[in-house]
This record gives structure tokens, C-alpha cells and sequence, in this order.
């Protein structure tokens, strides 16, 4: 396993307003921390990180709070081995949820199908939910930092959703006479 530098990022913000504690909660779970206690968490050194983090620290100071950015070369090995667990559970649990939501979104597709509800609604309806489940993909994937084992099967689960559409959009074409079937 290669040496990785970390970061650990401690904070304290008035209780209120509440919406600056909330928007401080909501950055740092978008990038992804792993929290070590409350207030203090955990991050693979990168520099977008950094950034990020800057940024969130001029928040929180605007806000009337403090900040702490500790950058640190190494954790021993069995504490390294124990927070890359940690991230790779949580991504887990994420990927988990999109692949449950991406089965429903084949079970959808299959539906429609078997009713024969061809119909350009049925598309666009589809094209939205295939973007929202893309769009989360991306955002699990940006905080998969160790890339967990469930990251390969919620991206092939994607492809098979992107697969199903185009099939499924193939025969409403055909349906509405927009294009010739396919001689096979």
C-alpha cells in the first residue's frame, strides 16, 4: 500500500445561526470526510481538497467559529488500514443506495415495456432519471478515494441503465414510425 498524506480538519461554529453549522456539515459530507470524533475528520491530502477546505475555513471564521487544517505525512499502518476501511464502508452504504436506485430504474424500464407504453413522455421522464442517477455517480465516485469494491458494479449497473433506455427509446421509434426495425 502506498504511503498517503492526510488531513485532518478540526472546526468549532456557533450553534447559531443553524444554516451555517448545516452548510458546513453539507460541504464536508460532499468531499466526503470520515469523521474521527465530532467536529474533527479525516481526509486523503489532495490538493482540490485543500482548496476546498481553505474556503470552508473562511466560512466558518466569517461565521464567528474556528478551524484547524493539520497536515499529516502518515498514520500508522494499522490506524491507515482502519480509516481506508472506514471510507470504503461509507462509500459502500453510498453506491449501495444508487445501485437500489438504479434497479428501480430498470424495473421502470421493464415495466413500460411489458405494457408497451412506447411514448416520448416515457423517454423524457427516463432521460431525467438516468441524469439524476449519472450526476450522482459522479459525486459518489469524487469521494471514492480508495475506490471500494462496490464502485466497479454501480458503474457496470449505470452502463446496463444507459443500455436499457437506448432500447427502450429504439422502440418507441419504432412505435411511432420514426425509424425501420432492424433486420436481424
Amino acid at each position: 500500500m502506498a504511503t498517503i498524506n492526510w488531513i485532518i480538519f478540526t472546526y468549532k461554529i456557533p450553534s447559531e445561526p443553524s444554516s451555517a453549522r448545516v452548510r458546513v456539515w453539507r460541504n464536508l459530507k460532499t468531499l466526503g470526510v470520515h469523521y474521527i470524533q465530532q467536529s474533527v475528520c479525516i481526509l486523503p491530502s489532495k490538493e482540490e481538497i485543500i482548496k476546498k477546505l481553505k474556503k470552508l475555513e473562511l466560512f466558518i471564521h466569517e461565521s464567528g467559529g474556528e478551524t484547524s487544517i493539520l497536515e499529516i505525512e502518515r498514520l500508522s499502518l494499522s490506524s491507515e488500514q482502519m480509516v481506508t476501511s472506514k471510507f470504503n464502508q461509507e462509500r459502500t452504504l453510498e453506491y449501495k443506495e444508487f445501485i437500489e436506485e438504479s434497479n428501480k430504474f430498470l424495473q421502470e424500464i421493464e415495466d413500460e415495456t411489458t405494457k408497451e407504453n412506447f411514448s416520448f413522455r416515457e423517454i423524457e421522464e427516463n432521460e431525467a432519471e438516468l441524469r439524476r442517477l449519472k450526476k450522482w455517480l459522479v459525486k459518489i465516485k469524487k469521494r471514492d478515494y480508495f475506490l471500494c469494491e462496490t464502485n466497479k458494479e454501480a458503474s457496470d449497473l449505470f452502463e446496463k441503465c444507459n443500455k436499457a433506455l437506448e432500447e427502450f427509446t429504439e422502440k418507441v421509434y419504432l412505435c411511432e414510425g420514426l425509424v425501420e426495425e432492424k433486420n436481424v
